[in-house]
């Protein structure tokens, strides 16, 4: 199997994540529509979020910490698939041979933007989600997601400086 080109690894990565990016749209679309309930209908809203948890207290206004809740989700959600637009559009680019396009870099450092917006809702995530929804919940700083956020970041100078000598190999004759 090919890594590049017509049905190639690449192709096929591209595919599934345009699958998955379906999935992740309508999340973002459902985690919009409720963080802007809660600021229009805090009733129902909250009663959303007492049925996740089930819990019998009865309809109160939503309080700061579930609308930071309803926020960070969708900051999650929305982070997901902006990191998905930007690598098949990587992928797009690694198909047509020109994986060291100046706007891969952008779209590296746009990636990076992304995990480092996932990383922030997930400890948001962690404080604001009323118990009983998850159980066992316990925020550990992720060293690893961490790095490979540094990692993305100097992969972009890297594709930055190859598409700087695929430039200067283009223009020697």
């Amino acid at each position: 199997m090919r890594l590049i080109g017509e049905r190639s690894v690449a192709s096929a990565l591209r595919w599934i994540l345009g699958l998955a990016n379906v999935f992740v749209t309508v999340a973002v679309l459902f985690t919009g529509l409720m963080l802007l309930t809660s600021l229009v209908l805090p009733d129902f809203a909250a009663g959303f979020i007492d049925g996740l948890s089930e819990n019998d207290n009865d309809l109160r206004p939503l309080l700061l910490n579930e609308r930071a809740t309803y926020l960070a989700a969708f900051v999650a959600t929305l982070s997901t698939w902006w990191i998905f637009n930007r690598l098949r559009r990587m992928f797009l680019a690694v198909n047509r041979g020109d994986a060291f396009e100046r706007a891969n870099v952008g779209r590296l450092q746009a990636v990076g933007i992304g995990l480092i917006g996932v990383q922030v809702s997930a400890a948001i995530l962690v404080f604001t989600i009323p118990e009983g929804i998850i159980s066992d919940l316990d925020y550990q700083v992720d060293l690893g997601a961490w790095l490979g956020i540094v990692i993305v970041f100097m992969l972009a100078e890297v594709f930055r400086q190859g598409a700087a000598m695929r430039d200067d190999q283009q223009m020697t004759v």
